[in-house]
């Protein structure tokens, strides 16, 4: 396929590491790159920005595309993405429209394992609380918790849930699994009890979300989970927001039945500044992390730049929508 003139825009690289790994300036030498740093968060933004460009680099989920778009990016040939996920978009109308796109090999939840950790323990140790008092007044006398001898109970004992759990033992934890297909054994092979979604609230001192969202897990966590809970027990979410029921996460803060949260999704991304989460200091708050490390991201972006980079040469790419007849 010839690259002549071939426009290509990357969007949402707001760590800014696209133009830092190799790939970029290979394709960089055979097309014409725009890297667009704002977001473009409404419909007449995507249109007007991007109506000229061939291909389009998304960071995963950060931009949403129905066939609205689609039908008004008549030059759009080619979507290379980070990542498997697909739900921002409408892959049906992008196979019709013959729209082709690509994403690169799922990580192994290690950045997210961590991050999760590092909740974990902040909210144990009140971490952000004590660093922000440290630069107020002189010896903060804030206490924390020890993780020793707790119940941590993990939501989706599956892939990142299994490595929480691992860890979590290190701590000489009592570690608690639930999911819907989780059995004993399984649950037995990374040292957690497999028991009720009950149980699990009512038992744990600190309970973690690690389930995919899908219609079936949308307000999993909800006002009567949170109720089960120990009065003052914490929640920990990074998975994806919608996953927990935020107004009943909102209503526990206020009434101290959660002793706090630590957050890395939302319902609403980026969480907007007059958002009450915002208002509480025992919530700590992360920008959607857990993917994003130096090392994974510029990873995914060679891979989805050499994506594009196989497309202009015509060659088979491993297609996210394979039924796609290509422009």
């Amino acid at each position: 396929m010839a690259s002549n003139n071939f426009k290509v825009a990357i969007l949402d690289d707001f760590e800014k590491i696209s133009d830092t790994v190799p790939a970029y300036e290979k394709l960089k030498a055979r097309a014409e790159i725009t890297i667009l740093r704002e977001r473009l968060d409404s419909s007449e933004k995507i249109v007007s920005r991007l109506r000229e460009f061939d291909a389009l680099l998304l960071m995963r989920e950060r931009t949403f595309f129905s066939d609205t778009e689609y039908s008004q990016l008549p030059k759009l040939k080619f979507i290379s993405q980070t990542g498997r996920t697909s739900h921002h978009l409408d892959l049906a109308n992008a196979t019709r429209r013959g729209i082709a796109i690509s994403g690169t090999p799922s990580d192994t939840g290690a950045t997210t394992k961590e991050l999760t950790i590092g909740l974990i323990l902040a909210l144990a140790r009140k971490i952000p609380q004590v660093n922000q008092r440290m630069r107020e007044e002189s010896w903060p006398p804030l206490t924390g918790m020890m993780l020793e001898g707790k119940t941590i109970g993990i939501v989706g004992l599956g892939r990142i849930g299994n490595e929480v759990a691992r860890i979590m033992k290190a701590f000489n934890t009592r570690v608690l699994g639930w999911s819907r297909s989780l059995t004993p054994e399984r649950a037995a092979q990374v040292g957690a009890e497999s028991v009720s979604r009950e149980t699990l609230f009512r038992e744990s001192d600190f309970v973690t979300v690690h389930v995919h969202l899908n219609a079936e897990t949308v307000g999993l966590v909800g006002e009567k989970e949170i109720a089960l809970m120990k009065r003052g027990a914490c929640l920990v979410n990074t998975g994806r927001g919608p996953i927990i029921n935020e107004q009943a996460m909102l209503k526990a803060l206020e009434s101290g039945q959660l002793g706090g949260v630590g957050l890395d999704v939302y319902d609403n991304e980026p969480l907007p500044m007059d958002h009450p989460l915002r208002r509480f200091d025992n919530a700590i708050l992360m920008s959607h992390r857990g993917y994003a490390t130096v090392e994974i991201l510029s990873e995914r972006y060679e891979q989805a730049l050499t994506n594009i980079l196989t497309y202009l040469d015509g060659k088979p790419l491993k297609l996210i929508n394979p039924n796609v007849q290509q422009k």
